[in-house]
């Protein structure tokens, strides 16, 4: 697997930017109208550009000051692998569960599929146990 090139890194960089810095306006430009978000933590599968705002939202309510960095990035054609690190404190509601003020950080790994020049599907890949019991929701 190589390196991911710089047009694969700007468009990823970008996309980082939607989940960091809540720059929802920046969805079209990114992200294919069509996206599948595909993560072990939400009920159901994240469908469109709609479904990806709602969803983002819906997180950035839960953990006000989410942040995600890349700690490295391979790209092949057009799959697009990448390890990050994820932090965040539950200062709202996060699906059923109310805040619980505990901060967490988490490791994991998405793959995203790339189709003319956007992101056409992600699948997240973590520990969702280790989330819960970070976020003292072990049993729920």
């Amino acid at each position: 697997m190589a390196t991911a090139t710089p047009d694969v890194e700007g468009l990823m960089q970008d996309y980082q930017e939607l989940w960091n810095e809540k720059q929802y306006g920046k969805i079209p430009e990114v992200v294919s109208e069509s996206i599948t978000v595909h993560d072990p933590s939400y009920p159901t599968v994240v469908e469109g550009r709609d479904g990806l705002e709602a969803y983002l939202r819906e997180l950035h309510e839960g953990f006000p000051d989410f942040h995600v960095t890349i700690d490295e990035m391979l790209a092949s054609g057009d799959t697009v692998m990448a390890e990050w690190t994820v932090t965040g404190t539950h200062e709202g509601q996060f699906g059923e569960f109310p805040p619980t003020g505990n901060a967490m950080e988490l490791h994991g790994m998405d793959t995203v599929r790339l189709a003319d020049g956007e992101i056409q599907e992600h699948r997240v890949y973590f520990d969702v146990r280790e989330m819960f019991e970070q976020l003292d929701l072990a049993d729920g």
